[in-house]
C-alpha cells in the first residue's frame, strides 16, 4: 500500500497575506511543552492559591465533638405496652427499635430538651428556640448496634460540654415523652374515642328503630323470614285445597254416573197367609196328638193337609202372592247423600282456594315490599354493627390502657440507659481534608492558567513585536516531495501521523 506524506501541522510558514499559521491538534507532548514553558507562572499561582486555601482551612475549620449515649430496649413478655417487643422474633424487634428510634428522633423530644436546658446553652449565645431546634436537628443522629437491641444517639457540636449536656437532655426528654405517648396519654384518648363511638352507636340504633317503626316492623329479619314462610305455607295450602276439590268433584261425578243405574224405589217385602196357615196347622196337629192316637182320623186328616200345604209352598205356588210393600231404595239414598257431601266439599274447597289466593297475594306483596327495604335495612344494620364493634374494641382498649397506666413503672423500664453522654476528649476536624482540597484546587487552577497562557501566546496571539511567534519547526521531507499537499485531502479523516525524523 502506498504511504502518503502530509505536511506537519506546525511546519507551514505564515501565509504571504499576513494570516497566522494554521493550528493543528495538540497531543500530550504539546501540553507538556506548554506547561513547561509556563512553569514559573504555574508555580506562582499554585503557591498563592494553596497558601490561601490552607490558611483558610486551618483558621476557619474548627473541630467538632460527638457525644454518644446508649439505650437498651428490653424484650419483656410480661409488659404488653407498645414499648416492649413482646415475644416476637426479629421482625418484631425491628419494628420496636424503629418505633423507638422515631420517637427519639422526633421534634417533640427535641423541643422538650430545648425547653429543659434553654436555647442559650445550645447556641452558646442568645438565640430563639427555632435556631436551637435547627442545631439539634442538624447535629443529632441515631445509630444501631448490629445484632443487638441497642440504640446509639449521637449529637455533634463544637463544644464538647454542650454536646454531652444536650444529648443527655434529649435522652431524658425521650424517656419521659415515650411514657406519656405509650402509656400515660392512652387512657384519656381512648375514653374520648369511646364516648364518640357510643354516641355514634346510639345514633345508628335510633335510625334503625325509626326505620322499623315507619315501616310497621318489629324485627326485620324475623318478619321477613315469617313472610317468606307464610308465602310457602299458603302455596302448599292452595295446592292441597285444589287437590281436595278435584277429588270431591271427581267423586261426585262418579256417584252421579252410578245413580243413573240405581232405581229410586224397591219392594221391601210381600206378605201372604201360606206360611201362617202352615204354622197354624202344625200347632193344630200337636193339639190333636195330645187327644187322639196317631192313626186317628183327625190326626191323619190334619197331617195330610199339612203335607199338601208344604208341597204347595215348596213348588212356589205362594211366591208373588199376597200383600206387597214398595219403598225408597236405601242404596240410592246413601249414594245421593255421599254425592251431596262431595259437592259441598268441592264448593267449600273452592271458597277456601279463593281465600287462600287472596292471602297469598297479600303475603307476596309484603315479601316484595320487604325485599325493597332490604338494602336500606342492611345499611342501617351494618352501621349499628360497625359502631357496636368499634365501641366494644374501644372499651377493651380503655381497659388495657388503664392496666398499662397502672403498670407504668415497668413500661418505663423497657428502655434503659446503658451509658449516658460524657464530654468527648477528642474531636474530629476537617482541617486535613481542607488542606488537601486546597492543594488539589491550587494545582488544577495553576495548571489550567499556565496551559491557557501558553496556548494563547503560541497559537492565538499574533504580535508583530511584543509577543513571541509560534516556534518554527524544521520542514518535513514530505514538503519537497511530489505528494499531494494537505489542503488537497483535507476532507479525508487522518488515521495516523508520522513524525518527521529528518
Amino acid at each position: 500500500m502506498t504511504q502518503a506524506h502530509f505536511h506537519d501541522r506546525d511546519s507551514a510558514s505564515p501565509a504571504a497575506d499576513g494570516r497566522p499559521p494554521a493550528r493543528g491538534e495538540l497531543d500530550l507532548f504539546d501540553l507538556a511543552e506548554l506547561a513547561w514553558g509556563e512553569r514559573w507562572l504555574i508555580a506562582i499561582i499554585f503557591a498563592v492559591v494553596f497558601l490561601a486555601g490552607a490558611v483558610a482551612s486551618i483558621v476557619l475549620l474548627k473541630p467538632s465533638f460527638q457525644a454518644h449515649s446508649r439505650l437498651l430496649v428490653l424484650l419483656d413478655e410480661a409488659d404488653p405496652t407498645p414499648g416492649a417487643a413482646g415475644s416476637g422474633g426479629a421482625f418484631m424487634l425491628e419494628q420496636v427499635l424503629q418505633s423507638e428510634a422515631e420517637i427519639l428522633n422526633s421534634d417533640a423530644v427535641r423541643r422538650r430538651a430545648v425547653e429543659f436546658i434553654g436555647p442559650a446553652v445550645i447556641l452558646g449565645e442568645s438565640g430563639n428556640e427555632a435556631d436551637a431546634l435547627k442545631v439539634l436537628r442538624d447535629g443529632f443522629s441515631i445509630n444501631r448496634a448490629p445484632n443487638a437491641s441497642v440504640l446509639i444517639p449521637v449529637f455533634e457540636h463544637a463544644d464538647p460540654d454542650v454536646a454531652a449536656l444536650s444529648l443527655n437532655a434529649v435522652v431524658d426528654s425521650y424517656l419521659s415523652y415515650r411514657v406519656e405517648v405509650l402509656v400515660g396519654d392512652g387512657v384519656g384518648g381512648v375514653v374520648g374515642r369511646r364516648a364518640q363511638a357510643s354516641a355514634a352507636l346510639e345514633s345508628a340504633q335510633d335510625a334503625l328503630d325509626q326505620f322499623l317503626i315507619s315501616n310497621g316492623l318489629s324485627d326485620f329479619e324475623a318478619d321477613r323470614t315469617a313472610a317468606v314462610e307464610r308465602v310457602q305455607s299458603l302455596r302448599n295450602a292452595i295446592l292441597t285445597a285444589e287437590a281436595e276439590r278435584l277429588a270431591a268433584t271427581a267423586g261426585a261425578a262418579a256417584i252421579a254416573e252410578r245413580l243413573a243405574n240405581v232405581p229410586e224405589s224397591i219392594e221391601h217385602y210381600v206378605e201372604n197367609g201360606a206360611s201362617n196357615r202352615l204354622l197354624d196347622l202344625r200347632l193344630e196337629r200337636e193339639s190333636r196328638l195330645a187327644r187322639y192316637q196317631a192313626d186317628a182320623p183327625p190326626v191323619v186328616a190334619i197331617e195330610r193337609e199339612i203335607s199338601e200345604l208344604e208341597a204347595f209352598i215348596e213348588e212356589g205356588g205362594a211366591n208373588g202372592m199376597g200383600q206387597r210393600r214398595v219403598g225408597a231404595n236405601p242404596v240410592r239414598q246413601g249414594l245421593e247423600s255421599e254425592q251431596l257431601r262431595l259437592e259441598s266439599v268441592a264448593a267449600s274447597e273452592t271458597r277456601r282456594i279463593t281465600t287462600l289466593r287472596s292471602q297469598l297475594n297479600e303475603a307476596e306483596s309484603l315479601v316484595a315490599r320487604m325485599r325493597g327495604l332490604t338494602p336500606e335495612y342492611q345499611r342501617l344494620s351494618q352501621n349499628v354493627t360497625a359502631t357496636a364493634e368499634a365501641a366494644a374494641l374501644l372499651a377493651t382498649q380503655q381497659a388495657e390502657a388503664q392496666a398499662r397506666s397502672n403498670a407504668a413503672p415497668g413500661s418505663e423500664d423497657s428502655v434503659r440507659v446503658i451509658e449516658r453522654a460524657v464530654p468527648p476528649a477528642e474531636g474530629s476536624s476537617l482541617k486535613k481534608l481542607g488542606v488537601a482540597a486546597a492543594f488539589l484546587f491550587a494545582a488544577a487552577l495553576a495548571l489550567f492558567a499556565g496551559l491557557l497562557r501558553g496556548y494563547w501566546r503560541r497559537h492565538l496571539f499574533d504580535g508583530g513585536g511584543g509577543a513571541a511567534a509560534a516556534r518554527p519547526r524544521k520542514p518535513s521531507r514530505a514538503a519537497n516531495s511530489n505528494t499531494r499537499p494537505l489542503a488537497t485531502v483535507s476532507n479525508l479523516p487522518v488515521l495516523a501521523r508520522i513524525p518527521d525524523r529528518s
